[in-house]
């Protein structure tokens, strides 16, 4: 979101070189550039002891496509603790470990994705009412249910390109 007005003073916002920033929003009351503002959210690709991945179907994103794990970090909470917590909330598993696999800008939703590794012991899920189905899939099936090139669809062919030592792991 781009600043407007000052959130310290309520000053409308004026237009300012900043340096290497270049021209951006500006407080001429408190003298301080606005940056813009995005929140930070996780996604989160769930995989159990057989390298199977959990993925989700959430009507309201995609009733064609199956998705990751995702959810805003709270105010005061890690990014793993919010991975932890929406992959309990959503699926009703319990992690095992969460591991960082990189971080991923979403410009269109003001928002920066940060992808994780969440494993889990196999189970049956309990799912959230924000979650209309969950199904486990096999790795060669995983990216096959879902938009090619969405975040998930990235974060778990990272993934997976990872799990191969001869594979090539960038982005």
């Amino acid at each position: 979101m781009r600043m407007k007005f000052c959130p310290e003073c309520g000053a409308g916002a004026v237009m300012k070189d900043i340096g290497d920033e270049g021209m951006m929003p500006f407080c001429p009351d408190c003298r301080k550039p606005l940056w813009d503002s995005f929140r930070t959210c996780i996604i989160a690709a769930v995989v159990d002891e057989d390298g199977e991945f959990a993925l989700l179907r959430q009507n309201y994103v995609s009733s064609e496509h199956y998705v990751c794990v995702a959810g805003v970090v709270k105010a005061g909470e890690s990014a793993e603790d919010a991975a932890l917590r929406e992959v309990s909330e959503e699926l009703g598993l319990a992690p095992v470990s969460v591991h960082f696999v990189r971080s991923y800008p979403y410009p269109e939703k003001d928002m920066l994705m940060l992808g994780f590794r969440v494993d889990v012991r196999k189970g049956g899920f309990r799912l959230s009412k924000e979650v209309d189905s969950a199904e486990w899939f096999m790795p060669d099936k995983a990216l096959n249910a879902l938009r090619e090139g969405s975040i998930a669809y990235r974060l778990v062919r990272k993934i997976l390109r990872s799990a191969d030592p001869a594979a090539d792991v960038s982005e």
